[in-house]
């Protein structure tokens, strides 16, 4: 029987790891419906609330941005715990047996490539869906001002993307394909759960991330690690607090 301590997932393709649970299936459905609650609360503040009464002077953007920041590492403690009890680890989803400088050159091309796709193909949908009118953003009202502001968004993109991909990419996806045994229904499932996951930000944003949560899932699968999808997540998180993309 292999062990589980030392899992070896480094392989070209998701749908070649081995079918072995990374954690209970109760711990995923628990992970759902946190993730439904904590959407479905959201949306309803955003009904209720008018872009106006986002934060918006220097010192609430900062404690909002901590706060946030929190709670995307909250995310990854509670995989980390639910995956401890399987005696499985986060670094998987890494590929540390694969990680030479050839190796991470082309995950940088990936990271471009997929920068790109996304790029083109969400100012697509936005064009058709609001005739090219950029959709509110609740959690960027404004552009990030001082080194403070700064550093803290900064901080908040480096945490999305690393956090984000941990739990949506690595453990999700992963947990749904060993789940269900079919590694495009874990894609599609990873996918529409971190779109709803921005009901706050409404629908072209949710289609638009749903868009983006499969191109991710896709690179992932094909990668056999999150390396890329983090760069490009951590640099399209970055851009978009300067105004560069949205």
């Amino acid at each position: 029987m292999k062990n589980l301590a030392s899992p070896d997932l480094d392989t070209a393709n998701q749908a070649d790891a081995p079918r072995a649970l990374l954690a209970s299936q109760r711990h995923t459905l628990h992970f759902m419906v946190v993730c439904l609650f904590l959407t479905a609360i959201s949306a309803l503040n955003g009904m209720h609330n008018s872009t106006t009464d986002s934060p918006s002077t220097p010192t609430q953007l900062n404690l909002f941005y901590a706060f946030v920041i929190g709670m995307e590492w909250l995310w990854v403690r509670f995989v980390y715990k639910g995956m401890r009890k399987y005696r499985r680890s986060i670094v998987e989803f890494f590929g540390r047996h694969t990680l030479t400088f050839k190796e991470f050159g082309k995950d940088v091309a990936y990271a471009t490539l997929v920068f790109a796709i996304d790029y083109f193909c969400n100012a697509g949908l936005v064009g058709l869906l609001q005739h090219g009118a950029q959709p509110a953003n609740a959690v960027l009202p404004a552009v990030p001002v001082g080194l403070l502001a700064v550093t803290l968004w900064v901080c908040l993109s480096l945490s999305a993307g690393v956090c984000e991909e941990i739990v949506f990419r690595g453990y999700l996806q992963r947990q749904l394909t060993a789940i269900t045994g079919r590694l495009g229904i874990a894609i599609l499932g990873q996918a529409i759960l971190f779109g709803i996951g921005h009901g706050y930000e409404g629908i072209v944003s949710v289609l638009s991330i749903v868009l983006n949560g499969l191109v991710l899932g896709i690179l992932a699968a094909w990668r056999g690690n999150i390396r890329a999808g983090i760069l490009m997540h951590v640099a399209w998180d970055i851009l978009a607090g300067f105004g560069i993309v949205s």
